[in-house]
């Protein structure tokens, strides 16, 4: 048993797996790559694309996670181009999206229309009270008004 062990070893050390291609792609991000900006707030920093940093491939990054190398100077709208930031809109266009949301509106109104007109007329009539509704049993409507309130807020 003692001597199976140095075998399984040295098999399990010299059988190493190539490394895979996505994972050593690097880029190289040198600063004669990317021309200064011309924004005066930005004093002289590279002017880089600005395309989310979502739509770059998932492998082949230093931070995977960012996906980002290191040494890679960012744009200056990083904070709304970052993976953190909310997905960019890939999947519709305003075309679409416009007939899209005006499928579910005319829907919901299909639908609010659809319920009004099966409602089925109430079973029960309102109630109808002698008198005008009341007012005399009441005592009135001299006697039904509602108190007048001051200004300072007091009740007198």
């Amino acid at each position: 048993m003692a001597s199976i062990r140095p075998v399984c070893r040295a098999l399990a050390t010299s059988r190493r797996l190539p490394a895979r291609s996505y994972a050593t792609q690097q880029t190289s991000w040198k600063e004669s790559e990317f021309k200064p900006s011309a924004d005066p707030q930005l004093n002289g920093y590279p002017d880089i694309p600005t395309s989310s940093y979502q739509l770059r491939p998932a492998k082949g990054w230093d931070d995977v996670q960012e996906r980002r190398n290191i040494g890679e100077p960012v744009p200056a709208e990083y904070e709304a181009l970052s993976m953190w930031t909310p997905d960019p809109p890939t999947h519709a266009t305003p075309p679409s999206a416009l007939r899209q949301f005006s499928i579910a509106v005319v829907g919901f109104l299909a639908f609010g229309v659809f319920t009004q007109m099966t409602t089925p007329a109430p079973v029960a009539t309102p109630r109808d009270y002698p008198y005008e509704g009341l007012v005399v049993e009441l005592g009135g409507i001299e006697q039904n008004k509602a108190r007048p309130q001051s200004v300072e807020g007091n009740d007198e």
